[in-house]
């Protein structure tokens, strides 16, 4: 038995996406596989989710209908720390299952889709680290110690897979062929990097803090500790339903930022990023969140249906929220 069955899939990809979390700025749980390489999906589930997406949008169009701005920067940059590393957990088992196929597959079909979401990545690293340096130490960075106090992104267990590939190491059958994606893991690092310059300029990580204290957990246990935070839970789980996941989070960030913007006027942390997040590839990231989040979710589409021509209407708009 699956996870989420046909209908509560059906009710995910229908709902409005001001109803995400049952709330304007709410949190949902996410379901994701344990093995996402050899998880198997449903093709009626699969050519509903493309009917959904709908035609391909006009020039003009603009966003969907989204929520108002949100009541306090607690409330966003919450719902963008959790919700937008649920999308990067999303984003790495993709990147992996890719890199898995590597050998299968049209090597310069795939290399793009890989750019794509390490593109992808960085963006939502700059998304969930779109907080003030004062709401992260008052509010994010307590919150992490509380679940415990050696709290670490290495315990998450959708990283490893990918770890070797972001750092540069590529499978063998896409060496010589992915000059741009070797770009991008290397902006991804730099990012990652700004934003630890950002976030904590002067202070030790919390692992770093709590070296020595207390005894090592096991590495299963650090990861369920990692996912509960984070309220991912795992399961059986088909592609398709990890897609319907993928959309409605894709949707709520779009409507976020066409909302509030990814520096909200009235908690903006732009004065606080370092010359690393200055960089003009970096900036052109922050303006290109939703167009790049649409090309995502073509991709996903694609991988499920690949006769389906569908785009993602509800997403695209001008292609930039602002900064």
């Amino acid at each position: 038995m699956s996870a989420l069955d046909s209908t509560s899939t059906a009710g995910l990809l229908e709902a409005d996406v001001t109803e995400f979390g049952g709330r304007t700025y709410g949190l949902e749980p996410l379901v994701l596989p344990t093995d996402p390489v050899h998880s198997s999906g449903d093709g009626q589930l699969t050519r509903r989710y493309a009917e959904l997406l709908g035609p391909d949008p006009s020039p003009g169009a603009g966003p969907s209908a989204g929520p108002r701005a949100a009541d306090s920067a607690e409330q966003l940059f919450w719902f963008r720390w959790i919700t937008g590393h649920q999308l990067t957990f999303m984003l790495w088992q993709e990147l992996g299952r890719r890199a898995a196929g590597a050998a299968a597959t049209s090597p310069s079909d795939e290399v793009d889709s890989a750019a794509r979401l390490v593109r992808g990545y960085s963006a939502m690293l700059l998304y969930t680290a779109s907080c003030t340096r004062d709401v992260y130490h008052r509010v994010i960075r307590p919150s992490m110690a509380l679940h415990h106090p050696a709290f670490s992104g290495a315990w998450a267990r959708d990283y490893g897979p990918v770890r070797a590939l972001l750092r540069g190491r590529l499978p063998a059958a896409w060496e010589g062929r992915a000059d741009a994606l070797l770009e991008e893991c290397a902006l991804n690092e730099a990012v990652h990097e700004g934003i630890a310059l950002k976030l904590v300029p002067d202070a030790p990580s919390l692992l770093q803090s709590a070296a020595g204290q207390g005894r090592p957990l096991p590495r299963d246990v650090r990861a369920v500790l990692f996912d509960t935070y984070f309220l991912t839970l795992r399961a059986p789980c088909s592609p398709v339903e990890v897609a319907a996941q993928l959309l409605r989070r894709v949707r709520a960030v779009c409507d976020d930022l066409a909302a509030n913007c990814l520096y909200p006027a009235y908690a903006s942390s732009q004065a606080e990023k370092p010359d690393a997040l200055g960089m003009e590839l970096v900036e052109e990231i922050e303006h290109t969140v939703p167009g790049l989040l649409a090309s995502i979710v073509r991709d996903s589409v694609r991988r499920s249906t690949p006769d389906s021509h569908t785009a993602t209407r509800p997403l695209e708009g001008s292609g930039s929220h602002g900064a």
